[in-house]
């Protein structure tokens, strides 16, 4: 019986260690650079209305998140989003066939809120980047090569859910559940409605 207790023990301390060591991948990922040999991308502007402030524009991927002022918002939105594990875990399987298209604008608190939580949610999923497309908006939510058209955004971060090149569904602005669990119900079809859509 003895034995027995050890070897429960010695299991949960391997699992616990196994698990934190997962969680500590992970967050290290938010900090792995991303190659790009496209020149236009992760573009810097003058940020019109903050004065002295510079803002993302265009195509962007995480390493426009490492610029200036907005890594340190990147890394502590990473940090302080909480994962819904369960949302994680029957989401990561759906993900292979989906493809995101999502509008920011990195001046805009709820953009510098939910898209590092979309990239932490994206990192534990094992979710493939290539199928990730990240377009920074101006204030005026255009981009110089009209990146935007055709897609209607009024409000960001959008982020709109694709499979098979059909749109399935948008999360917009905020959660109604948790970004998790809105992402899944986009994906599963089950009549999602994001904060204004009637």
């Amino acid at each position: 019986m003895k034995y027995f207790i050890l070897l429960l023990s010695t299991l949960t301390i391997i699992s616990c260690k196994n698990e934190i060591d997962q969680k500590k991948d992970a967050i290290s990922k938010s900090d792995e650079p991303i190659e790009t040999n496209d020149p236009n991308m992760n573009q810097m502007v003058s940020d019109t209305i903050h004065d002295e402030g510079v803002m993302l524009i265009g195509k962007v991927n995480r390493n426009g998140f490492k610029k200036m002022e907005l890594d340190s918002l990147f890394k502590a939105s990473y940090s302080e989003h909480i994962l819904d594990e369960s949302g994680i875990k029957e989401l990561a399987p759906l993900l292979k066939d989906i493809h995101f298209k999502v509008f920011t604008r990195s001046c805009c608190t709820d953009s510098q809120r939910e898209i590092p939580a979309l990239y932490k949610i994206l990192d534990n999923a094992n979710f493939n980047f290539d199928h990730l497309e990240m377009i920074a908006l101006s204030h005026d939510k255009d981009t110089p090569d009209g990146l935007e058209k055709g897609f209607d955004i009024e409000y960001v971060p959008t982020i709109i859910v694709f499979k098979d090149g059909v749109e399935l569904g948008r999360y917009v602005e905020f959660a109604q559940e948790s970004l998790e669990k809105d992402l899944l119900a986009i994906i599963r079809g089950t009549g999602y409605k994001h904060s204004y859509e009637e």
